[in-house]
């Protein structure tokens, strides 16, 4: 392929979905614009978090969704904070989850039984994607706070009970 050919591959390549916004027909803009995502923007300081309560887990987890409905399909982003020293059991969840740490220190570990020595302690910044099913369990040193995001539904299975 010469270089010439090459760049008009590519200019048509980049063109092309411009070329095709121009040729849509005069739809009215609230058409178009009602099919456009709606964009979140989510104020640190106007996050509010609520307790949540799983059976298996210990009270004193705390919840906020920032984006989406968790338990509905689609994509969700929420944040939970735990308190210093929490402690969570094995679980694992039918989708991965994607979790960035924002505070304190995240402990986590993979594996369907407690293993103390198998912890590894993550820092703000620190991201890990978890895949489906795959058993976890963990805590927090300091108020820790994580992100998760994935697609819903979100769910939490303990390792050891039945789910339905």
């Amino acid at each position: 392929m010469t270089h010439r050919t090459l760049l008009y591959a590519t200019l048509m390549f980049l063109l092309a979905p411009a070329s095709a916004l121009f040729a849509q027909d005069d739809a009215a803009p609230a058409e178009l614009a009602m099919d456009e995502p709606a964009v979140v923007i989510v104020s640190a300081e106007t996050i509010e978090y609520a307790p949540i309560e799983i059976p298996g887990f210990d009270s004193g987890m705390e919840i906020a969704v920032l984006s989406g409905d968790p338990y509905g399909e689609g994509p969700y982003v929420l944040r939970l904070a735990f308190p210093d020293g929490y402690e969570f059991p094995p679980h694992w969840h039918p989708m991965a989850e994607n979790v960035t740490v924002l505070e304190g220190t995240f402990l986590l570990a993979m594996g369907e039984s407690v293993d103390e020595s198998a912890i590894t302690e993550y820092e703000p910044g620190d991201y890990l994607h978890i895949p489906a099913e795959h058993a976890h369990f963990g805590g927090a040193e300091g108020d820790t706070k994580i992100q998760l995001h994935g697609i819903g539904p979100f769910e939490i299975n303990v390792v050891g009970q039945e789910t339905d």
